[in-house]
């Protein structure tokens, strides 16, 4: 897993199956009627009464705005 995947992940799931690939655990949170179980993840008591969909995206979200900052540091410090 990326920097910016584990990074994402911690900032929206309190807990999440290591077993599980980022884009794994993205597919069952957009698809939670496939073979999701509680097992699997659990989400920050913040958002835990939002739909696993929008916390999907709000974790890819999260993934591509750390992909900026830390370009944009790289940049800084070449």
């Amino acid at each position: 897993m990326t920097h910016s995947e584990n990074f994402a992940l911690n900032q929206w799931l309190s807990w999440y199956s290591e077993s599980l690939t980022y884009l794994e655990l993205i597919e069952l949170m957009k698809n939670p009627e496939n073979s999701w179980s509680c097992d699997d993840l659990d989400v920050w008591e913040a958002v835990e009464n939002f739909p696993l969909d929008a916390i999907a995206e709000f974790i890819e979200d999260t993934k591509k705005a750390f992909e900026r900052a830390t370009e944009n540091m790289r940049e800084v410090i070449a």
